[in-house]
Order: C-alpha cells, then sequence, then structure tokens
C-alpha cells in the first residue's frame, strides 16, 4: 500500500488514561494509509515500561521518538517540580522538533497540548499543515489571548465534543469539527460475585475528585442500613498524580474506617470490570468521559458529575450528582443499590454508545480528514 503523506503526532507518553488511548486508535488508522512518526515527549508512568515497549514492537509501520522528559512522574511531586519539569520538556522537543523538520519531509503535525502552541510558527515556517486536537474542555487552551492567537493560526481545529465546540468557537471564533471518541466494543463477561462493587476509576489526583467518593460512602450510614453498607466494597483504580492528595485520601480512609482500596495502575481492566456493580465518575473536568461509555459497553451502572461533559453523554439524567455534594452521591448510590437496572436499561445504553462512539466511524473520519488535507 502506497503511503500518502507524511504525519507527526505529538503525545505526552503511550499510556496515561483515555486521551491517550483514543491518540493509539488514531495512528493505528493514519498508519494503514500513511508514514506515521509518533513522538513520546516523556519517559513513561512509572509501572508502563513494559507496555510501552510491547506497544512499540507490535506496531512496526508507526515510528516512534522517545525523549527523556519526566514531567508526568514529576507531577506527583508538587506544584514547582511539575513546572519545572514542563519547562525543561518544552526546551528540548523544541530541539528536538527543529534538527527533525530540517532532515525529514514532515506533511502534518497533529497535537493536542498547550506546549506545543508555542511551536506554530516552527510548523508554518516550513509549510507543514498544523492541525490541533482538543481532548478537554477547551477551557485551557482559551484562558491567555496568546494561546488564542496561536490557535487561529492553526490549519485545523478539532474537538472529541460539542461542548468543547461550542467553547472554543464562542471564545475564538473559529469554526471547529466534532470528532467523537471510538470504543473498542469488546463486552466484558460478567461475573457473579459476593457483595455490591463500586468502582472508581480514574488516576488519583484533585481534578478527579476521588475524595468526593470517600465522604459519601460515609454519608451512606444516613440512607442504609448497617447490613447493607457491609456488602458495599470500593475500588479506586488508577495511577497516583499528586502524593498529597493521595495521603489526604488515605487519611479520611482510615479516620472513617471505610472499606475502601485503592490498587494503584491496573494494567487490565477487563476483571475489575467483570465484578463491579457501580461506576462512579466524580470528576470535575473531563474530555468525552471514556468511562461513562466503558460503563455503557460493559453495561454496568454508572453515577456521574453533572458537568456539562459528562451530561451531554448520560442518556437519563437520573445518573448525575454535583461534583460538590458527597450527600446527594451517597444517596444516588443506596438508590442503585436498592433498585437494580433492567436489562432493557443497559441494552438502551449499549445501543446508544454503537451508534454514537463507534471505533470505526472515528478511524474513517481521521482518514477522511488527512484525505481533505491532500486536496
Amino acid at each position: 500500500m502506497q503511503n500518502n503523506k507524511t504525519i507527526l503526532l505529538i503525545m505526552s507518553a503511550l499510556f496515561i488514561g483515555g486521551a491517550e488511548k483514543q491518540y493509539r486508535y488514531i495512528m493505528e488508522a493514519l498508519a494503514q494509509k500513511h508514514r506515521v512518526h509518533v513522538l513520546l515527549l516523556n519517559q513513561p508512568l512509572d509501572g508502563e515500561e513494559l507496555k510501552t515497549r510491547e506497544y512499540t514492537n507490535d506496531h512496526k509501520n508507526i515510528t516512534f521518538y522517545q525523549l527523556n522528559g519526566d514531567a508526568i512522574n514529576e507531577a506527583k511531586l508538587g506544584k514547582v517540580c511539575a513546572k519545572l519539569g514542563k519547562i525543561r520538556s518544552f526546551i528540548i522537543q523544541w530541539i528536538w522538533l527543529r534538527r527533525f523538520i530540517k532532515n525529514h519531509t514532515v506533511d502534518i503535525v497533529m497535537f493536542t497540548y498547550v506546549t506545543q502552541l508555542l511551536m506554530i510558527p516552527l510548523f508554518k515556517k516550513n509549510n507543514i499543515y498544523t492541525i490541533y486536537n482538543e481532548r478537554n474542555t477547551g477551557r485551557q487552551i482559551c484562558d491567555r489571548e496568546f494561546k488564542i492567537k496561536l490557535l487561529r493560526k492553526c490549519d485545523k481545529v478539532i474537538c472529541n465534543s460539542d461542548y468543547a465546540a461550542e467553547y472554543i468557537k464562542n471564545r475564538t471564533g473559529i469554526d471547529t469539527d466534532i470528532y467523537r471518541n471510538g470504543i473498542d466494543i469488546k463486552p466484558c463477561q460478567k461475573r457473579t460475585h459476593e457483595g455490591y462493587h463500586i468502582l472508581v476509576p480514574a488516576r488519583i489526583s484533585r481534578i478527579k475528585n476521588q475524595m468526593l467518593v470517600v465522604q459519601a460512602i460515609e454519608a451512606l450510614k444516613e440512607f442504609l442500613s448497617k447490613e447493607e453498607i457491609s456488602a458495599i466494597r470500593t475500588f479506586f483504580a488508577g495511577s497516583c498524580e499528586f502524593e498529597d492528595y493521595k495521603r489526604e485520601i488515605e487519611t479520611e480512609i482510615k479516620k472513617n474506617n471505610s472499606d475502601i482500596k485503592l490498587l494503584g495502575y491496573v494494567k487490565c481492566m477487563d476483571e475489575l470490570y467483570a465484578n463491579s456493580d457501580l461506576i462512579i465518575l466524580p470528576s470535575y473536568e473531563e474530555g468525552t468521559p471514556n468511562v461513562l461509555l466503558e460503563a455503557y459497553m460493559h453495561k454496568i451502572d454508572v453515577l456521574v458529575s453533572n458537568i456539562p461533559m459528562n451530561v451531554s453523554c448520560c442518556t437519563n439524567e437520573e445518573m448525575t450528582f454535583s461534583p460538590d455534594d458527597a450527600e446527594q452521591l451517597a444517596e444516588k448510590i443506596a438508590s442503585c443499590l436498592r433498585n437494580r437496572k433492567s436489562e432493557e436499561f443497559f441494552t438502551s445504553n449499549f445501543e446508544y454508545l454503537i451508534r454514537n462512539y463507534g471505533l470505526d466511524q472515528m478511524r474513517q473520519r481521521y482518514l477522511s480528514l488527512i484525505d481533505h488535507v491532500m486536496e
């Protein structure tokens, strides 16, 4: 198969969260027809080294370049270390990109982080078609006038949600196309288990708001009997982004004597999904909420914070709660435990997922985007 264009994708690392999973889907799709180079700015997260090597070895049709930035792991050490890590990462990638563009033909560059906005003059100087791919709310990319000016220099701005597209257009005047996430439809085989299992799958971070779940579990005594509460087991699955926040959570769990376990990074989530009765997404901010969509796929009951990004993907307003109201979340958890959802409810959610977030649909849209650039 003849490759038509050379595409450079810039990403923080291969494995962090939902945004990186989507980027892996995108690069795999584009590599079917084009030459794809992927610049990884940072070393893998602690515990992700083997998984990263296996992925790069399994995708020989994609060329990977690994820089030695450590901004991801440094973020765990506090704001000062995180900022210094970002500055160092910026300098390293600027030097690398200048050298790479000088020695290689690059037709298209796609990136999703604010830092790369500062590279736009370099990209435009070398006649590279520049695509900014917003994976979050759009607020951070529009919170300074200099960012807006740089964003307007991009040839294409795309988002994965209606909310982000509308926000960016209102702030910048840029017509922003929506390229929805794709979900690889592979439902797990549910397993029987004792008790009622709650899963909170997200990296440990204040923005992901796990503390609210800890407080809600403690507040359940107002809504459930001791026997009902004793059946509940709660699991937090995700790597730690901020150690101080993790310590606060652990202190609160110990004080309340709650049955909540912090599992850390989990390589394969299938086992947890197969044994879960309820998934909770309490975050203050999301891009497209993949956790919600995966709950639809696995036919698991789900509760999510009522932020716009989550609400836009909800099939029922009853599944939402305020990210600042532990008592409301506790009441919702109690209702889910006592009033189990019907198969019809889960089937409806699954059909919504198929209609709107099919992986093949997403891949084809990105291939069509590159075809349009080539016209």
